[in-house]
This record gives structure tokens, C-alpha cells and sequence, in this order.
């Protein structure tokens, strides 16, 4: 029966399961694995990205049934990318025609982000590795587009969807830098290995070519970490800022973009501070910006 049950959300929509930062926990409010991904639904396509931690009570509460996932997505190896990837190949197996496509890296598979039985053994699925393919065709116009991105760990990748003239492209966790500058003057690849991270300074050459990739988009989501640029620390070489985010919607194609993973500071600045920061991105690029809500958003396709 669960395999067969609709979604309580009507029609084609993305889904976002909530950012990372809840207030009521005491513990450690800036634990990253409260994110939990999104999910796009169009016509046949069910499509899970970066499952996190506690993927099943989320998506119930947003109205998603994980059983009609046919597609799943991993940016890369990290546990609130990939923690519930071997839940959403099990929540499938309850549908009759189990059918689950598995995009991910090769290093993300050989980070063990999913077991060997539920990523390879089990009936009806399917193991892409998207650093081997150009283009994944997904069936019905629907073509996905893996983007190298550079992360902390190798092998991390966003994407952009064809949904059939509609493009959707997802960042990933990423810098946006090839170079960094250091103390004493020099320019440095972001890239290779860093000697000491006194020296990051300040950014350095932007990428151009990511940025091309992402404002040719419709709809953007970002994974968005902090608000600007640390020095002395490889955080920034390998995560997004406020600036890069304004340096890509500005004159681009993007009809809306949602920001997905912000959390300064551990929430210590409050939940009132990431709207301050949504809207200061919005004023100064013109786009329909919206912050995904910490218990999450629906985002009806159609709408474009």
C-alpha cells in the first residue's frame, strides 16, 4: 500500500525538507545533519537529492512519500548529504515496480555513503557513476547534467535538470574560487594542497565557468554557508558566501533561487538574522529570493 500512495502534494513541485538550524536544540544548534536535502517531482520523474539525517519524519511532514522515489542524487560523501541514502532505497522497495536510479560519484561510492546491497545488489537498482557521463537521461526529456564543484572531499557535484525546457540547477556545497591571496602577496591555486591556512587572506580569481553554469538557470538552488569571506581558515575556498551568490544571480537568467543550508554562526546571531540576509541578497540583484524555512518549503513547478 505504501508504495502505491500519492503524495499529499499536488501536481509538480521541488520540496525542501528544512535547513540545518533548529533553536531547540540545546546541544549543538549548528548541527549540520538537521538538513535533509529536497525532493523534485515532475510527471514521472521522483527525484530525491542529498538524503541527510532523519529523511522519513521530514518528508512526512512536508507531504512526501519516499516510496515513489525513482531517482536518487548525492552531491558527495558527507553524512548530511548521504546519511538516509540506504532509507530511500529501501522506502522504493516497497513499490512494485522498484525501479531506483543511484546518480553519484565514484568517490562518493567508494566513501560507503550507501551499502553494497542497497546500492548494487538490490532488485531494480541502478549505480551511475555522473563522473564518467557527460549527460544522464533520465527519460521523457528529462536530462541531468552533473557539475564538478570543489568541496572539502573529492568527487562533489551539483547539477542542472532538464525538465523539459524548465532548468533547475543545484550548487552543491562549493567555493567559488580558483585562487586565494595570502599574507605576504602571493596568489595560490584553492585547488591544491594549502602549506598553511595563516596565509588565506582573501579571495582570489573567481570561477567563471561555474558561474556561467548556474545563472543560465531557472529556478537555482544554492547552498549558502556564510555570510562572508574568513581569513586564516579553508572554510570560505571550499564553501559559498554572500558575494558569490549576488556575483551569480546579477544579470542572470534565474527566475528564483532558494537558499538552502545557511546557518551563520551556529545560530547565534538568531532566526531573524538568514531573512536580513535573504533580503539584502534580493535588493541588490533584483531575483526572487527565498530562505528555505527551517522546517522546510514546497515550490509548485507550475509556477514558472
Amino acid at each position: 500500500e505504501l508504495g502505491e500512495m500519492p503524495h499529499k502534494i499536488e501536481g509538480n513541485f521541488v520540496a525542501f525538507f528544512g535547513r540545518q538550524f533548529n533553536p531547540d536544540y540545546k546541544w549543538n544548534c549548528a548541527l549540520k545533519p538537521l538538513w535533509s536535502g529536497f525532493y523534485i517531482k515532475y510527471n514521472d520523474l521522483e527525484m530525491m537529492v542529498d538524503p541527510g539525517i532523519n529523511i522519513l519524519e521530514r518528508a512526512e511532514r512536508i507531504g512526501v512519500n519516499l516510496a515513489l522515489t525513482n531517482t536518487l542524487f548525492v552531491s558527495h560523501g558527507h553524512i548530511d548529504h548521504g546519511h538516509d541514502a540506504n532509507v530511500i532505497a529501501e522506502m522504493a522497495a516497497y513499490r512494485e515496480n522498484s525501479k531506483l536510479r543511484i546518480l553519484m560519484s565514484e568517490r562518493t561510492q567508494e566513501e560507503k555513503i550507501m551499502s553494497h546491497y542497497h546500492s548494487q545488489s538490490q532488485d531494480g537498482t541502478e549505480m551511475t557513476l555522473i563522473d564518467k557521463m557527460g549527460e544522464v537521461d533520465l527519460g521523457n526529456n528529462v536530462k541531468l547534467k552533473p557539475i564538478e564543484v570543489m568541496h572539502t572531499i573529492g568527487g562533489s557535484f551539483g547539477f542542472v535538470l532538464d525538465l523539459n525546457g524548465i532548468k533547475i540547477g543545484y550548487t552543491g556545497d562549493t567555493g567559488f574560487n580558483v585562487t586565494y591571496k595570502t599574507t605576504d602577496g602571493r596568489e595560490l591555486s584553492a585547488s591544491e594542497k594549502i602549506p598553511d591556512k595563516k596565509d588565506i587572506e582573501a579571495p582570489g580569481v573567481f570561477n567563471e565557468k561555474l558561474k556561467k553554469v548556474f545563472s543560465e538557470v531557472d529556478v537555482l538552488i544554492f547552498n549558502l554557508h556564510d555570510v562572508e569571506f574568513r581569513k586564516h581558515t579553508k572554510h570560505n575556498l571550499y564553501h559559498s558566501i554572500v558575494s558569490d551568490a549576488v556575483s551569480i544571480l546579477q544579470n542572470s537568467k534565474v527566475k528564483h533561487c532558494f537558499f538552502e543550508h545557511f546557518n551563520p554562526h551556529g545560530g547565534g546571531l538568531g532566526v531573524e538574522y538568514p531573512q536580513k540576509v535573504n533580503q539584502y541578497i534580493k535588493e541588490s540583484t533584483g531575483k526572487e529570493t527565498t530562505l528555505v524555512a527551517l522546517n522546510g518549503n514546497v515550490f509548485d513547478l507550475n509556477n514558472i
